[in-house]
């Protein structure tokens, strides 16, 4: 609950709670200068003039610089500004990313969206009766395989990530992914040829390590071509079994690209995310002080 006598509004509300939770896990701890540090000797006369932007300073009490002092602003407020500015370009980054993955992937699934529109419209009577009793079923899966596929690519290769765009780099990179996933389509195609034929699998290449050593393919595809492995401890949201090999590997860099995203978009917001802890810190403190260490708490 935030303060009830007012506090500064939090821009990191609007996040995703998924990455609400990593800032906060990832927001280093306040620091507290020593004792010796934060004693100093003060003059009575510029607090005065600090607590009053458009005062004259009493340095210069004939007037000078007066049109200066007016634009004044404490250095702990600038600071604030700052932090909070970057907060809030990491939010709308956060959101503009998921916007452009998903545009890039649709333009990467662009003739599998045609053949899903026109499904309806294609061929005599009977062709679009069918249609209709399926709901284009065949269709609909390509394109859905496709558009999600295609956008783990993307962010598994870096897409939009950055905080400056670059409109060079980022079409590199929506390129490659689709040719990645042509790669992988392509793969599949002769893994199913060779087992109707009764032959053995050709060997697995990682599709993100291209010059890796091929591995044999086991009937149970259990296997991760590249041998990239998630963080110790991490538990994917999703099970990686039922996953063809291409798609294992795919997941896991997917989900690595993600927290290494979320760890640029920590240090980018941290100055901000501390000083709202530590905002919040003084406030509980003076909380505490009028109404008890319970109360105190709770109403901060």
């Amino acid at each position: 609950m935030g303060w009830f006598w007012g506090s500064t509004p939090d821009p990191t509300k609007n996040l995703d709670p998924e990455l609400q939770e990593y800032l906060r896990q990832e927001t280093p701890a306040p620091y507290t200068l020593p004792d010796s540090a934060s004693t100093t000797t003060t003059n009575p006369s510029s607090n005065n003039a600090s607590s009053s932007p458009t005062s004259v300073p009493s340095l210069f009490p004939d007037g000078r610089y007066a049109h200066l002092w007016k634009t004044y602003k404490p250095l702990a407020e600038t600071e604030s500004t700052h932090s909070q500015a970057a907060a809030e370009r990491v939010i709308e980054k956060f959101k503009a990313r998921k916007d452009a993955v998903q545009d890039a992937a649709m333009e990467n699934c662009a003739l599998e969206h045609e053949a899903l529109s026109t499904c309806f419209q294609k061929g005599d009577w009977w062709s679009m009766a069918k249609a209709r009793a399926t709901m284009c079923a065949d269709e609909n899966r390509k394109f859905s395989r496709c558009f999600t596929t295609q956008a783990k690519f993307l962010q598994a290769l870096g897409y939009a990530a950055a905080m400056e765009w670059d409109a060079e780099k980022e079409e590199r990179i929506q390129m490659h992914a689709d040719k990645l996933y042509h790669q992988m389509l392509d793969y599949e195609r002769r893994v199913a040829e060779a087992r109707a034929a009764g032959d053995e699998p050709p060997p697995i290449t990682s599709l993100f390590s291209p010059t890796s050593t091929p591995v044999p393919m086991s009937q149970d595809d259990n296997i991760t071509p590249g041998g990239e492995q998630l963080p110790a401890g991490f538990t994917p949201p999703n099970s990686l079994k039922g996953l063809t090999p291409h798609e294992r590997e795919l997941e896991i860099r997917s989900i690595n690209a993600d927290l290494q995203q979320k760890r640029m978009y920590v240090d980018e917001a941290s100055p901000y995310l501390q000083m709202q802890q530590e905002a919040r810190n003084k406030r509980q403190e003076k909380a505490k002080s009028w109404f008890g260490e319970t109360i105190g708490k709770w109403i901060t």
